[in-house]
């Protein structure tokens, strides 16, 4: 956050609407929700309920603005699309308006990346990779949810019909006392460690959880922040918006044309990786070894 540096968070805000839906109360003895929120929007649990429910289209972007009251805002706007189909396969393409972006596949046992305008490289899929890329692509509503939880009211709001299906409704406000920043920042460290800073000035939002599945159907959440860090403040706001469509109907993820991953022969790093310093090559080590042999000379 020092420097006007802006924290890219992948997030996204939906471009069509969950048409259809409609405010119901909750009845007695109904079933209770697969999740609560703050489960549903875990990544990993994401990545578990877009596969339960048969596939989907997750959809949505972000816009984060950051500056200091002295200085014009930095601003950037992420769109992320995420497809997942019933095999488990995955696709998602994001990009942002700062002309960044990339596209990744994951069909069977192959994993394909391309920075945007650069070629599809394929390789074979090893875990954690393929994971970790799905949870950064899905990591947006925790993200968001994670910086505002501290200061912030969450409470249910009944529950919804969304195609037919129940959806538990949850309202996101400003609690008491949130204009103070978190305590010291405590579990935030690094590049993070500026999250334990921040102060929540106004916060707004709405999000739907399936109650079978405990996928995240939208949300919609609006919230302006001040940083209480070293140095001077620094005010920025937060906009995110997402809507999950096609369920249980997204076309199966196909292979995309890709390159292989060549890998190139790199003996002398390998050497000492291996070694670990355990021999050296003979040219670097004789000097040392001279030095320690050499006779010291005594003092009178």
């Amino acid at each position: 956050m020092k420097g006007n540096n802006v924290v890219a968070l992948v997030l996204w805000a939906s471009l069509v609407s969950a048409g259809g839906c409609h405010r119901r109360t909750v009845e007695p003895g109904a079933s209770r929700p697969a999740a609560a929120l703050g489960e549903a929007v875990q990544p990993a649990f994401m990545a578990h309920a877009l596969r339960q429910v048969g596939g989907a289209h997750f959809h949505g972007v972000t816009r984060l603005s950051v500056g200091r009251a002295a200085a014009a805002p930095i601003s950037v706007a992420t769109t992320t699309d995420v497809w997942v189909d019933r095999a488990g396969n995955y696709r998602f393409h994001e990009e942002n308006d700062r002309d960044g972006g990339r596209e990744v596949v994951l069909y069977g046992r192959e994993l394909s990346v391309a920075l945007r305008y650069g070629k599809m490289i394929r390789r074979v899929a090893e875990e954690p990779e393929p994971s970790r890329l799905l949870a950064e692509a899905l990591g947006g509503p925790a993200a968001a949810l994670e910086l505002v939880t501290p200061q912030a009211r969450i409470t249910p709001a009944g529950t919804e019909s969304v195609g037919g299906a129940n959806a538990t409704a949850y309202s996101i406000e400003l609690g008491e006392g949130a204009a103070r920043a978190s305590a010291g920042g405590a579990g935030f460290w690094g590049l993070r460690a500026w999250r334990g800073t921040v102060s929540i000035e106004t916060v707004t939002g709405r999000m739907l959880v399936d109650d079978a599945s405990g996928a995240l159907v939208r949300a919609d959440l609006t919230a302006t922040f001040k940083t209480t860090g070293q140095g001077p403040a620094e005010q920025g706001s937060l906009e995110v918006h997402t809507v999950l469509s096609e369920v249980a109907s997204t076309p199966p993820v196909e292979a995309p044309v890709a390159e292989e991953l060549v890998l190139r022969q790199r003996t002398l790093p390998e050497m000492h990786e291996l070694l670990r310093g355990i021999a050296e090559p003979r040219t670097a080590a004789e000097p040392q070894r001279r030095a320690a042999a050499a006779p010291r000379e005594a003092r009178p």
